[in-house]
């Protein structure tokens, strides 16, 4: 009976040794099987889910210098006579400490087919205004200047300030507002840093529609302020061009205190009786890279410096304030 239990123990032991090897060489099987499968085929994550990134426009709070008027109040020409002088052929403006605080512009449309702007760019023109569109003298129709796109994209790639200017012949304000949405229609595609100017004049065509019906001075008035307004709401800001005469005759200026204006006078000095900001000095005027007269412009205001941050707190729904 011992011999058989020690037999039977040694049979016992040696199959666990056994089963011990199997479970081992199993292992070993296994990770190699498994490494080599890891190691040919590549492990190919699950799809994580899409996340989209919200871009949101950072609002912009928009504050520039107004000058400090009271209700009603008409501003004078307050300039220093001596100041305007010509300096290397052109107006400038210097102030009390012999600094030359003007800007050269030089406002164009179709009567000037064509512009070397290589040539145009080698001048002292800082800033360009251009003839976006007009109303017809007769049958008033919206007419967009037939150069506006082609110079306005050109200005735009050679980086020189752009303001544009609009003929009016509205006779109510209703009509006024549809031209601002003209001009604003027309300038979505490019970037102005000078103001949008409302050119509102004489017309000697005696049969052109401004001098079919009367117009008062404050309707005329209230023509500008519709046309600004819808104007300044787009964003960009807005200025009156007008003589002196006109100012005087067919404006009630008092209406008007909060637009500068952009005034036609062809004098060696400026006596304008009024305000401005923007000075067309003469219309004979000659530029490099414009063939024939042109007219020529100072302006006393760098509008580049804030016109441009007044259309991004429109677009960002940002505030707009003076201080």
């Amino acid at each position: 009976m011992k011999r058989n239990s020690f037999n039977l123990g040694i049979i016992v032991g040696l199959m666990i040794v056994f089963m011990m090897i199997g479970f081992i060489i199993g292992m070993l099987v296994i990770h190699i099987s498994y490494k080599n499968k890891t190691e040919a085929t590549p492990v190919i994550p699950k799809e994580q889910p899409k996340i989209e990134t919200v871009h949101t426009e950072e609002i912009t709070n928009f504050y520039y210098p107004k000058r400090e008027l009271l209700p009603g109040q008409i501003l004078k020409n307050s300039y220093n006579q001596d100041g305007f002088r010509i300096d290397d052929g052109f107006m400038a403006y210097f102030d009390e400490d012999g600094k030359k605080i003007s800007h050269l512009g030089v406002d164009v449309s179709y009567h000037q087919p064509e512009i070397d702007w290589d040539e145009l760019m080698t001048s002292p023109v800082e800033f360009i205004m251009l003839r976006c569109g007009y109303r017809g003298h007769s049958e008033g129709g919206l007419i967009e200047d037939e150069k506006f796109r082609e110079y306005a994209a050109k200005a735009n790639e050679y980086g020189l300030d752009m303001g544009v200017y609009f003929f009016t012949q509205a006779l109510n304000e209703t009509e006024a507002i549809a031209e601002a949405d003209f001009v604003i229609s027309l300038l979505s595609e490019y970037d102005l840093q000078y103001p949008v100017a409302f050119d509102t004049e004489y017309v000697a065509d005696k049969s052109a529609r401004t001098n079919t019906v009367e117009i008062t001075p404050e309707e005329r008035s209230k023509i500008c302020i519709a046309f600004c307004e819808r104007v300044r709401e787009a964003g960009y800001y807005p200025i009156i061009y007008a003589s002196e005469n006109w100012m005087r005759r067919q404006l009630d200026l008092t209406m008007l205190t909060d637009y500068d204006f952009w005034a036609p006078q062809y004098l060696d000095k400026n006596d304008f009786l009024f305000d401005f900001t923007i000075w067309q000095y003469t219309d004979t005027g000659a530029i490099p890279g414009i063939k024939g007269e042109v007219d020529l412009d100072i302006s006393m205001v760098d509008y580049s410096e804030f016109v441009p941050g007044l259309m991004e707190a429109v677009k960002t729904e940002g505030e707009i304030g003076t201080y």
